[in-house]
């Protein structure tokens, strides 16, 4: 018997699977292969604009598998996480960017999938050969059928960690329990329980069919955690790894992990780097390219601020610079330059290009 025990916000009964320790680090590049997905299970996420065709890199649109790579340095990737919409209806795209991940970062490059389709020895056999390193499945609206159990039944023959990772519905403990035994006869690596969540879009169904969140602030469904831990005692016996993930560990380890990583990459040397990941930096706001440079001169010749620490964005038309030093030579710089300067800004941003700004503030700005 195998006590339950913590793990971040999370609760565990077993080892925790490669996949979900790459990504409590941060470490695994989101690849969102294709939006498609013909499951059409209720508790869906996905934005209508991301039920399409399309792929993105953790919060990046990409059309290339290039671009992917870009990604996974910026993050100092070591793994990717291939999801959708279900990576399987489009097998041929999904295969070559794990194969070219492989090939580029090595075979210690950890990938896992998700997938809510039956598949056969054929595209199993692929998936495997390509490279892939995890597989869990999801049982769409936790309906175990005959024909998905003989799939992970062939799976179960490949020299990969096979699982499943399904969302707890609070009433449907009984399809929960089904599964659990099935991952238990087959001798399944694990069973992540997640913890189901509300977003905009699914609100509406999720409300219709009595779901609520458990409080004003949270996205997580009101009786999911509880259901989970429940599951979670009432299974010590069993072999299989269980492993409840909550929805505040999303936000609050593994975002913010992956954010400090690509923020250690992203950052130009005046950036400071927030405990969540987020860049603090002082932005100049300059009415033209003639004004960059006599800004720019003046940091660096009359009050002695390394050349590194003021970084021209000659598109833009601001320089960048600490936030130290735009509050220190702030009254300086827009007495001697007030017809040039337009606005000195103190922000915290997200480590991308044009990232949402969380915080600004104007320590000068333009009337």
């Amino acid at each position: 018997m195998k006590r339950v025990t913590s793990w971040y916000s999370n609760k565990v009964k077993g080892t925790i699977p490669k996949g979900c320790q790459l990504c409590s680090l941060g470490s695994k590049v989101v690849l969102f292969i294709t939006g498609t997905c013909d499951s059409n299970c209720f508790y869906c996420p996905l934005s209508k604009e991301k039920r399409n065709d399309i792929i993105f890199a953790n919060e990046k649109q990409i059309h290339s598998i290039s671009e992917a790579f870009e990604e996974a340095e910026m993050i100092s990737a070591l793994g990717a996480g291939i999801t959708g919409g279900d990576p399987s209806s489009n097998i041929d795209r999904t295969v070559e960017y794990i194969s070219k991940l492989k090939e580029k970062f090595g075979k210690a490059f950890h990938c896992h999938l998700y997938t809510s389709y039956s598949l056969n020895q054929t595209d199993l056999k692929t998936l495997h050969s390509s490279g892939l390193d995890e597989i869990r499945f999801h049982p769409p609206r936790l309906q175990l059928n005959e024909e998905m159990k003989n799939s992970i039944t062939i799976a179960k023959t490949f020299s990969w960690d096979v699982g499943f990772e399904i969302p707890v519905i609070p009433d449907k403990e009984k399809e929960i329990q089904t599964i659990i035994d099935f991952a238990e006869s087959t001798k399944l690596d694990f069973v992540n329980l997640n913890e189901l969540e509300i977003t905009e879009e699914n609100l509406l169904i999720m409300n219709k069919l009595g779901f609520h969140t458990k409080t004003d602030v949270s996205a997580a469904v009101k009786g999911s955690e509880e259901l989970a831990l429940a599951i979670l005692k009432n299974n010590t016996s069993k072999t299989v790894t269980l492993h409840y993930c909550s929805s505040s560990y999303k936000d609050r380890i593994q975002l913010r992990n992956r954010l400090k990583r690509r923020a250690k990459n992203f950052a130009i040397p005046s950036d400071e780097i927030t405990e969540d990941g987020l860049l603090v930096r002082a932005r100049i706001i300059i009415r033209d390219s003639e004004g960059l440079t006599k800004v720019a001169n003046m940091l660096i010749k009359n009050f002695g601020v390394p050349e590194e620490l003021v970084e021209i964005d000659e598109e833009k038309v601001m320089i960048y610079t600490n936030w130290k030093v735009a509050q220190k030579y702030s009254d300086d710089m827009v007495n001697k330059f007030r017809g040039e300067i337009i606005a000195i800004q103190v922000i915290h941003q997200y480590p991308h290009e044009n990232g949402i700004i969380t915080y600004l503030d104007p320590i000068f700005e333009k009337k």
